[in-house]
């Protein structure tokens, strides 16, 4: 049996323990909390969203998403912290803040903060929010344990992966713009109808 092997069947174990946990958990008031949050906050965003510019605002929310999910897994893999409630039993709990809150907080901030200074203060408040407020609770729900982790290196990073992002996000879309071409309507190849000719008859008369 070589490392690989080994591996797999740890994982095989690990996931004996994680269903476990998860129907243990199932139905429970901590796991209907989790439920409700993730629930009221899609609510909240799509009702304040500007629906006029939501491929842009959900860009930027995916590149928040897909840090927050490869922060997560590294996170759990190096035994930082780990969840200990889930809403479905598969790897970490991807739905509540790498898929849910975050991203949607910053999507708000993004979309209403047109300044680089209003975006740093109110992305600065809402990790506050997050950062001192919501995973203190999820920790004093005993739905996250942190073992060798701290608030404020979460509010740090994040911060800085915000302004990231956005800087990312700013300079696509203006090369995008750069290579907008003028669009023109091609000459339509259809004979358009000549005036009808008077009637000859009605000439004579006349």
């Amino acid at each position: 049996m070589d490392i690989i092997d080994i591996i797999h069947n740890a994982r095989f174990e690990l996931w004996g323990y994680q269903i476990t946990e998860w129907k243990l958990n199932l139905f429970t008031m901590r796991w209907w909390f989790v439920i409700a949050t993730i629930a009221v906050a899609y609510v909240v965003w799509w009702k304040y969203v500007d629906k006029s510019r939501l491929t842009q605002i959900l860009l930027f929310g995916s590149f928040i998403a897909v840090f927050r999910v490869i922060m997560d897994d590294a996170g759990s893999s190096l035994a930082l912290w780990v969840y200990s409630v889930k809403p479905l039993p598969l790897g970490q709990a991807l739905f509540l803040n790498d898929l849910t809150l975050v991203p949607l907080g910053f999507m708000l901030v993004y979309q209403y903060c047109q300044t680089w200074k209003k975006f740093i203060l109110w992305s600065i408040i809402v990790e506050i929010g997050f950062s001192f407020v919501f995973l203190p609770l999820l920790v004093s729900l005993d739905i996250l344990r942190m073992y060798s982790w701290q608030y404020h290196f979460t509010f740090v990073i994040m911060i800085i992966v915000a302004a990231v992002m956005r800087a990312i996000l700013l300079t696509v879309l203006k090369v995008e713009k750069s290579h907008e071409v003028s669009y023109c309507p091609p000459i339509s190849s259809v004979v358009q109808p000549a005036m009808k000719p008077l009637d000859v008859n009605n000439e004579t008369k006349e």
